[in-house]
């Protein structure tokens, strides 16, 4: 209970802080109207209600209707009016907010798909609906002439629009981004310094009338490529606002126009800062990642490359000693070196059962390094599939019959696939081997082959263990290896079904665990292409295992 209340409280704080600051924004913004004390060239407004939506969901929307409502009351025609203009004005974010996000917009606009989504959608159409309400309204009450509508509504078009380009931009980059360190003290001073330049710079091209507000650009953009976002939302919120200032004083390059060339020639400042800013920033920020990911990329596969040929060296260099110790336990064993102890047998068996270990480790190691290579570069040729998988069963067959396990092997028509013989027979050991060892004594191993959807598929099941949710999502990936109860002991390196998976995969089929349950087996099924005879296509109903 304690709980929830914490939470309606801290939900009511946050609606009561969006209702001011909307409501504070508006004040002061309608110091700037140019249409009837109630249009304004910017309205900061809407920045804040569309980064609060976006960043606490449509939930704020209350805020913003009561401070929306708070605001146009006595400034409206009527209660009615004021009514209808805070609906728009409450409609406008929500619809933008809705758009943004329908094209995956993300809140630190460090894309450029970002940046078009809040131009476009956020600022250019979410605020028409605003300026048709309250343009509407207004004409309709009468405070303004309905052949001053389409002015009433560019003016209160472009002053949302501004809302959402300058102010939400600057809003987001108090928001802290995951990953992002902070600004060191020299940093900071930078910025304060470069943002004391725009601001001079801004006072100084819109006090004169030699038209030269655009020379302010090259430090919003020098802000945009050194602090990118942080930089230029506030260097672009600084120019618009020394340039809103001057169109409602008149001077510099306003002292001698209309309304509308005022809101001609601020407008396009306006955009132009707003594009300037947010565009190059999201810009440098999408080059920037990258620029990141090629050097993860590159450095991961020279990683790769090193480690591939780490273990081709390490398999190598390792086979000769290895073949040397097998040579002697073997001439050992036999008793070619002399008679054998009888005490000796013993210890001699099991460290030949560990060096052949050792060489299926060896021989494992030099297949990994091999699938980093050209897999498709052994020639490919036709083979019935069905001889493949006789061919494993007979090499498995000594192993199963040592604890008198069994292998059965459905028998059908030929299913004709285009593989590497040895490469395809690997696969096959590699799937009957992993379920002799997790099988429960005895064995029983069932494999069938058919073709189904127009593809072949073997399928392996066994009487095993199982394998439990969590083993699953690493089951095929290289060294990782579930220990199941009663199968701690089984020796392995966790690379058969990695090997495996790229094997079937370089053939342009799959390797997948198509069931299994703890205690009740597992099915892997192995799908191939088919390799269709000379002008015959090959059926995906035939039933053939």
């Amino acid at each position: 209970m304690a709980l929830r209340k914490a939470g309606l409280a801290g939900e009511g704080l946050r609606l009561a802080v969006v209702a001011v600051a909307y409501f504070v924004s508006a004040r002061l913004s309608l110091e700037l109207a140019l249409v009837h004390g109630q249009v304004t060239p910017v309205w900061p407004p809407t920045g804040i209600a569309l980064v609060a939506i976006l960043v606490f969901g449509v939930r704020i929307w209350p805020a913003i209707a009561v401070a929306a409502l708070a605001v146009n009351l006595p400034l409206g025609p009527n209660v009615l009016g004021a009514a209808c203009i805070a609906a728009g004005n409450t409609l406008a974010p929500l619809a933008a907010a809705t758009l943004m996000k329908s094209v995956g917009f993300r809140l630190e606009l460090d894309r450029l798909i970002d940046a078009a989504a809040l131009i476009l959608l956020g600022a250019l159409t979410g605020m028409a609906v605003s300026a048709t309400v309250g343009s509407l309204v207004l004409v309709i009450s009468g405070s303004v002439a309905s052949d001053s509508f389409p002015q009433a509504w560019a003016v209160w078009w472009t002053g949302d629009a501004m809302g959402v380009l300058l102010v939400a931009p600057f809003l987001l980059t108090f928001r802290r981004r995951e990953g992002q360190a902070g600004l060191a003290w020299r940093e900071r001073s930078e910025l304060a310094a470069l943002l004391i330049a725009v601001a001079v710079a801004s006072f100084i091209v819109f006090q004169n009338s030699f038209r030269l507000e655009y020379l302010v650009f090259p430090l919003i953009m020098l802000a945009a490529l050194r602090f990118r976002l942080r930089g230029s939302a506030p260097a672009a919120l600084i120019a618009s606002g020394v340039a809103v200032l001057a169109a409602v004083n008149g001077t510099g390059p306003f002292a001698n126009e209309s309304l509308l060339q005022k809101m001609v020639t601020l407008q396009t400042f306006n955009v132009f800062v707003a594009l300037a800013s947010l565009v190059l920033a999201s810009y440098v920020e999408t080059r920037e990642r990258e620029e990141r990911s090629s050097r993860l990329y590159l450095s991961e596969r020279l990683s790769n490359e090193a480690k591939s040929e780490f273990m081709r060296v390490a398999a190598h260099e390792l086979r000769g000693p290895l073949s040397v110790l097998g040579g002697y336990l073997s001439l050992l064993s036999s008793g070619g070196l002399g008679a054998t102890p009888q005490k000796w047998k013993g210890p001699l068996e099991i460290l030949a059962a560990k060096t052949s270990e050792l060489n299926d480790i060896m021989d494992d190691l030099l297949e990994v390094s091999r699938l980093d290579g050209d897999l498709m570069a052994r020639p490919r040729a036709s083979m019935d599939l069905h001889d493949v998988v006789r061919a494993a069963v007979e090499r498995a067959r000594p192993r199963a019959a040592l604890t008198r396990g069994e292998i059965v092997a459905g028998k059908g028509q030929a299913i004709t696939v285009m593989a590497d013989a040895d490469q395809l027979g690997h696969v096959m050991d590699n799937l009957i081997n992993n379920a002799l060892s997790y099988a429960r004594p005895p064995a029983r191993i069932a494999i069938s082959s058919a073709i189904e959807a127009g593809r072949a598929v073997v399928r392996i099941s066994d009487n095993g263990a199982g394998i439990s949710e969590e083993l699953r999502a690493g089951l095929f990936e290289p060294f990782r290896r579930g220990r199941q109860p009663g199968f701690e002991e089984v020796p392995g390196t966790g690379l058969g079904l990695y090997i495996s998976r790229e094997l079937a995969t370089a053939h342009g089929g799959s390797l997948t665990l198509e069931k299994s349950a703890p205690g009740d087996g597992s099915t892997f099924a192995l799908w191939l292409p088919l390799a269709a005879a000379p002008g015959q296509k090959a059926t995906g109903s035939q039933q053939a295992g």
